[in-house]
């Protein structure tokens, strides 16, 4: 969908309509930022619908003819940073002190082979501890530095780098096993 004057002058008088078609054209990008990010339908669905509600909101921001999906991502990516600072401890989230019992992953089994590396990749983000998640997706995912990152989640700058790199080290470990598993 092509958002131009005319689309967002019927946003601007409420036509549902009009909102309806942009919900169901930026459904499928939110849904992806909020998969990334949360485990949970709920939470998900609520990233979506919160972004959907910015974006009516700012649409007067937009500047027509330039990329409207991108900047849908942006608000998508604020959202989900006001969403994980809203969450009521989340500095304690930020600690070097993560118990991993509670992320531990099963070793691949030979049937796991029929995921796609990507699929795999998914699968131990999910599995990731929430503050490091959020901090490896913005940095590797959504390019953002790690200052970017410490500025907006209002934490240390070696914090985030800490939570990146943990994250790397899991997802090497995992397609270490992977390999090694292919190899057998």
């Amino acid at each position: 969908m092509e958002v131009n004057e005319k689309i967002i002058k019927g946003i601007k008088k409420n036509d549902r309509k009009v909102i309806l078609r942009l919900y169901d054209s930026t459904f499928s990008l939110l849904m992806s930022v909020a998969f990334r990010y949360h485990n949970q339908r709920e939470e998900q669905m609520e990233i979506v619908n919160s972004t959907f509600m910015k974006v009516i909101d700012k649409i007067d921001t937009y500047e027509v003819g330039t990329n409207f999906y991108g900047w849908v991502k942006r608000i998508a990516h604020h959202t989900v940073i006001d969403h994980f600072r809203s969450h009521k401890k989340y500095k304690e989230l930020f600690t070097y002190d993560v118990d991993d019992s509670d992320y531990y992953l099963e070793p691949s089994t030979k049937d796991d082979h029929n995921f796609s590396q990507e699929e795999q990749i998914e699968y131990v983000l999910s599995h990731l501890p929430p503050a490091t998640r959020l901090s490896f997706n913005l940095f590797a995912i959504d390019g953002y530095s790690y200052k970017e990152i410490a500025e907006q989640l209002d934490v240390g700058y070696e914090t985030v780098k800490w939570h990146v790199k943990e994250a790397r080290k899991r997802l090497k470990n995992l397609l270490k096993e992977d390999t090694l598993e292919i190899e057998k």
